[in-house]
């Protein structure tokens, strides 16, 4: 039962963070624990976890008798995050490259392969941004840094899609193919320079948002 509970807790985030990052649940939007358990189709427990989960990586805030709200965007605090992030991830590619094993590497070097040449489909750019996140955290192999970064890569996603229309699409997948080539060749230097790419759209992202705070 507890393994039961606990795969339909990750069922229920997954689904509750793509509404939060693809902006269907607008940032500042009120929400009620009972209407998220009628539309994403799972029971008040696995909801309950997600809710909690998403919380504690800024995502949801929980207010006490009143339900809850999407975390407002705030360009401060966005800028913030991809400073850290730049700094975590330039550790975790190194260490993806240098420890990757070889199924890793085949799987990272088939995943570059359809990031080449995307340029207009952001839903299926972000299903591999997010495959590319899960790869080269099993390959650092250092359970505490990829825990450190997994709330940053959920608010980086909502970045790309607050981003919209500015994103430029082809740039972002040619570097996250070469961030992924780069761990295939074992090249951690050439992996920090893929991720400063990355990171430089992101830090463009978040000039470009309206000071809302």
């Amino acid at each position: 039962m507890v393994g039961s509970r606990k795969s339909l807790a990750e069922q229920a985030y997954e689904a509750l963070e793509t509404q939060l990052v693809t902006l269907s649940l607008a940032p500042g939007e009120p929400l009620q624990e009972k209407h998220l358990i009628e539309t994403l189709g799972f029971g008040r427990t696995p909801v309950r976890e997600a809710v909690q989960r998403l919380a504690s990586q800024g995502l949801l805030r929980i207010l006490p008798r009143k339900g809850l709200m999407v975390t407002a965007v705030k360009r401060w605090e966005l800028a913030q995050i991809v400073e850290v992030r730049r700094v975590l991830e330039r550790l975790l590619v190194v260490k993806a490259a240098e420890r990757a094993s070889h199924d890793q590497r085949r799987a990272l070097a088939a995943l570059a392969i359809h990031l080449d040449g995307l340029s207009e489909d952001l839903p299926s750019f972000m299903r591999l941004d997010r495959r590319l996140d899960q790869l080269l955290g099993e390959a650092c192999r250092n359970p505490h840094l990829v825990s450190s970064l997994t709330p940053l890569h959920a608010h980086c996603r909502r970045l790309w899609y607050l981003g919209l229309p500015r994103v430029d699409l082809a740039s972002a997948a040619t570097f996250h193919a070469a961030l992924a080539r780069s761990v295939v060749d074992g090249d951690g230097g050439a992996a920090v320079r893929a991720l400063n790419g990355i990171i430089t759209i992101l830090e463009g992202l978040v000039e470009d948002l309206d000071r809302i705070d």
